[in-house]
């Protein structure tokens, strides 16, 4: 059983989406990640991008070999924190007892990949693109077989990975607690829903993970004095489904300052009230904060968006509130920025 974790001085700033791993790997977007944005880890897409998607087992591979050279080049910039991210893009046959096998299989795969290219470990994304958790993918009566498939899937990803860190995302738990409290109909809510989700993570989460992290999104745009409170109710809310290795569980707010749609690159709120947000939650943070980049909405001409385009008027501003918290979180903690 893992011990107790020592957590950093300040905890570390990772973005997902606005990075095409394939299309900026190399020393200058390692650069002007690291260094001109400050964030020091991605939620990395394009590398197993759903349940479906086998990413083998040969280090000779393109991608295997890239995903290598990414974390090599990111993290002499600081972007040392690193995950693959796995969405569900598709939907998940319960009943099929092959499709759940080469899901494992897949799984087992991408976190074997994640160890060898030196990144952090997978972070899974169970919003339900496609219906996952009810609807059409099936009800209540298959909360037991959904919750030992997540424990053969999670098993399998901690053999390949003993050491990983399980970022998931979002909180399916409030998700499903939402669902309940506003009575809305499984069955016809967001891709079905997700209540069976409730069942898969109780059995992904009674595997002895080095390190859980569980990622909310109704932070996005929560004032800054909601935040903390939203992060303690989160924790309560998984507190049933830990098992001994309690102390190695955290919760990483998420913040969606740019980038209100893919094509829109404009602030969602003023970079003060981004500072304000960003504080409190590098405050109440143990490990993590997250931003969700909102296609290229954090570089000018990046490579997402119908056209190239210049970012928000305001982006130098929300550029200085990273540099400023962050350099104020670790004088207020005394000690030197983390970087490994």
């Amino acid at each position: 059983m893992a011990s107790i974790c020592a957590w950093p001085a300040c905890p570390k700033l990772l973005m997902t989406a606005g990075l095409n791993i394939h299309k900026q790997t190399n020393p200058e977007q390692a650069a002007y990640w690291g260094k001109t944005v400050g964030v020091q880890g991605f939620l990395i897409n394009y590398v197993a991008t759903d349940w479906q998607t086998d990413v083998g087992t040969r280090p000779d591979s393109s991608t295997w070999q890239l995903l290598r050279r990414f974390q090599t080049l990111y993290s002499r910039q600081g972007v040392t924190d690193n995950f693959i991210k796995i969405g569900l893009y598709k939907g998940h046959d319960w009943h099929d007892a092959r499709e759940s096998e080469r899901v494992t299989r897949n799984l087992a795969h991408a976190a074997a990949l994640a160890r060898y290219a030196g990144l952090k470990g997978l972070a899974l994304d169970l919003e339900p693109y496609k219906p996952t958790w009810g609807g059409t993918a099936g009800g209540p009566e298959l909360a037991r077989l959904v919750e030992a498939e997540g424990r053969k899937m999670g098993q399998a990803m901690h053999d390949a990975f003993p050491d990983m860190t399980l970022f998931v995302l979002p909180d399916v738990l409030r998700e499903v607690e939402h669902e309940k409290k506003t009575s809305v109909d499984w069955a016809s809510a967001h891709h079905g829903g997700y209540q069976l989700s409730a069942a898969f993570v109780h059995g992904l989460l009674s595997v002895p993970w080095s390190r859980v992290v569980i990622g909310t999104e109704f932070t996005y745009s929560a004032h800054a004095e909601r935040i903390e409170p939203y992060m303690q109710a989160a924790v309560e809310r998984y507190r049933g489904a830990l098992g001994e290795w309690k102390n190695n569980f955290s919760i990483a707010p998420g913040l969606w300052p740019l980038g209100p749609s893919a094509k829109d690159k404009s602030a969602r709120f003023s970079p003060d009230e981004f500072r304000q947000r960003l504080q409190v939650a590098f405050h109440a943070s143990k490990q993590y904060v997250w931003i969700f980049g909102s296609s290229s909405a954090w570089q000018k001409d990046g490579p997402f968006g119908p056209v190239p385009g210049p970012v928000a008027t305001s982006f130098q501003q929300f550029l200085n509130v990273i540099h400023q918290v962050r350099a104020s979180c670790d004088t207020s903690r005394g000690m030197p920025r983390n970087t490994k």
